[in-house]
């Protein structure tokens, strides 16, 4: 879910500010840029839909790894 399509302008500021905390650490950059301000870096990954995330209910969808499932056999 991109938080453009929430339509919520404080739910984008604060994935992109998360977001640019980890850009901060040292995270890499997912759209190419001139800009070497985390905090526009992060705005505008956010807008395009790259970060993702989930609300508290939704369920985050995402395949485990083969490790995963070899730990919950044993």
């Amino acid at each position: 879910m991109a938080a453009s399509e929430t339509g919520s302008l404080f739910l984008t500021v604060n994935i992109a500010s998360l977001r640019a905390r980890q850009l901060m650490q040292g995270a890499a950059p997912l759209i190419r840029t001139k800009s070497r301000k985390p905090a526009a870096i992060a705005i505008r990954e956010v807008q395009k839909g790259l970060v993702p995330f989930y609300l508290p209910g939704d369920e985050p969808t995402f395949a485990p790894d083969e490790d995963d499932q070899a730990e919950e056999e044993d």
